[in-house]
């Protein structure tokens, strides 16, 4: 069985049933429909979007504004040379986390008003 699988309804404890290449396939597919991507490749935000996946379980129970230094942090530390500078790469992050929060769902452009959830 693929390192990824699990029986339906399965989770993963330490990620909540969110598997690192289901998401990066999930945001390859998404991201050009995001509002920040206009002029940028989705392989230019892959660090961004990784750092968001991977930094997401580690602060169970924050929000994303709560803990967004530590992250931008974590995300410089470990950027490619050619990556995104932080600000640039914030929004990505901050959707990861939205989405794997609940807080909103797929983005496509008229996704909505968030308090309607």
């Amino acid at each position: 069985m693929p390192k990824d699988s699990k029986p339906a309804g399965a989770k993963s404890d330490q990620t909540g049933g969110i598997y690192p290449q289901k998401e990066a396939a999930y945001w390859r597919e998404q991201h050009a429909k995001q509002p920040y991507a206009k002029n940028y490749s989705y392989e230019e935000f892959e660090h961004a979007y990784r750092t968001g996946y991977d930094t997401f379980f580690r602060y169970p129970g924050k929000g994303f504004d709560e803990v967004e230094e530590s992250v931008a942090s974590e995300y410089e530390q470990a950027k490619p040379a050619s990556g995104l500078p932080w600000d640039v790469a914030r929004p990505a992050v901050n959707a990861v986390w939205e989405k794997m929060a609940g807080v909103i769902g797929p983005r496509d452009p008229d996704r909505g008003i968030r308090g309607s959830i």
